[in-house]
């Protein structure tokens, strides 16, 4: 019985396509562009990373003023500073940090006038190259949870969870509860060598026409959760943490965009009117 409520649901798919197809003219998209991006929670203040933006896509009409956008992009994020790194140091510290990711942004989009459209979003994003350095040397991070853990691996699975924690006191309380009170944090707790592979985001944009399919937009993307939950020490030796704070991707991206079969959607739907 399932199977033929399946092949009746088919059935009427490839009956009705041909009409879906000549009312909803699907348009292509092509992207390029910049951004700019920093990464909120790393001691590194400003939008001073400057990566590529590029890709495709495809805008699917819901009505004549509400479109559907789906893309593939690959994006060039990070972090950048020239001296400080650590809160609270004295000594200089360059910090570069670069997260190249393949995304797949998924849009609502709204236009007014046929001029300007107003988006929003949400996007999965995958690393697919990452180098951190610290005053120019590399610091061999890779992917994985992005969390603190215990240096006693053997014994992890008995010792209290410590993936969720955000404060430094917090933190202090339960090694001295699981140790005794004159070992230090650093001693025990080993600092996240990681970044979560996976980014989700919540999308904004604003596109406005600039000549027949050429279009300007700008968006904005922020994280959903965080990419990594770093300690950070107040001094150079790393043996005094003194706060643990979570990180987030947060970018700018200005770009242009070419809509293809922008006209014959638009002639399409004024065609269907009559």
């Amino acid at each position: 019985m399932k199977r033929i409520r399946i092949f009746v649901l088919f059935l009427a798919f490839v009956i009705a396509a041909p009409t879906l197809l000549h009312a909803q003219i699907i348009k292509g998209e092509v992207f390029a562009g910049g951004i700019l991006s920093q990464v909120d929670g790393d001691e590194c203040y400003g939008f001073k990373r400057i990566g590529v933006h590029a890709g495709a896509g495809a805008l699917i009409p819901l009505t004549s003023w509400m479109d559907v956008g789906l893309e593939v992009l690959f994006s060039q994020k990070g972090a950048y500073k020239r001296d400080t790194l650590v809160s609270n140091s004295t000594y200089p510290y360059a910090y570069n940090l670069r997260l190249n990711y393949v995304e797949v942004p998924l849009m609502l989009y709204l236009t007014d006038k046929d001029a300007v459209s107003f988006g929003i979003g949400a996007s999965y994003g995958r690393i697919v190259y990452l180098n951190e350095q610290n005053n120019h040397i590399s610091t061999g991070i890779g992917l994985g949870d992005g969390q603190l853990h215990w240096k006693d691996a053997e014994h992890a699975d008995r010792l209290p969870d410590i993936t969720h924690v955000t404060d430094i006191n917090d933190l202090s309380t339960i090694v001295h509860n699981t140790y005794a009170d004159t070992i230090g944090i650093a001693e025990v707790i080993d600092n996240s060598t990681t970044y979560r592979a996976n980014d989700f985001n919540i999308c904004a944009d604003l596109r406005v026409r600039l000549w027949e399919g050429l279009h300007a937009e700008l968006r904005y993307q922020y994280s959903l959760r965080p990419i990594r939950t770093r300690m950070f020490y107040s001094d150079a030796a790393l043996t005094q943490p003194n706060q643990i704070r979570q990180q987030y991707n947060n970018t700018i991206t200005l770009r242009l965009v070419y809509i293809f079969n922008e006209r014959r959607s638009k002639a399409n739907k004024e065609s269907m009117k009559q």
